[in-house]
């Protein structure tokens, strides 16, 4: 499953070079958490077990909860140097902080 998980991650990140700002809509079936570590290594160019735990910032379960019944719902916090923004759609947003380049792998 982390294979096929990956491979979705991959295809769905888009950048937007006029605000700096990566997107990605998650996949429903995958765990937020995993999908935002391995979103976030990918942008980085890096392995997930490269950046800093995630439990760290916040609980990978009561991330799942919030968004488990949401229906208007809209997450911030900060995280390997990004702010994360997650809404009820599952559609993840990262903003580097500073100057960040755009992805190697356009």
């Amino acid at each position: 499953m982390m294979a096929r998980t990956e491979s979705r991650i991959q295809s769905s990140i888009e950048y937007d070079s006029d605000t700096g700002t990566y997107r990605a809509t998650l996949d429903d079936d995958d765990p937020i958490a995993t999908s935002l570590v391995l979103c976030l290594a990918r942008i980085k160019n890096i392995t997930p077990t490269q950046l800093p735990p995630l439990a760290r910032t916040i609980d990978p379960d009561a991330l799942e909860a919030i968004f488990a019944d949401a229906q208007n719902a809209t997450l911030s916090f900060s995280y390997a140097g990004f702010d994360v923004t997650i809404d009820s759609t599952v559609t993840l947003e990262l903003r580097p902080h500073g100057e960040h380049a755009p992805p190697e792998w356009n």
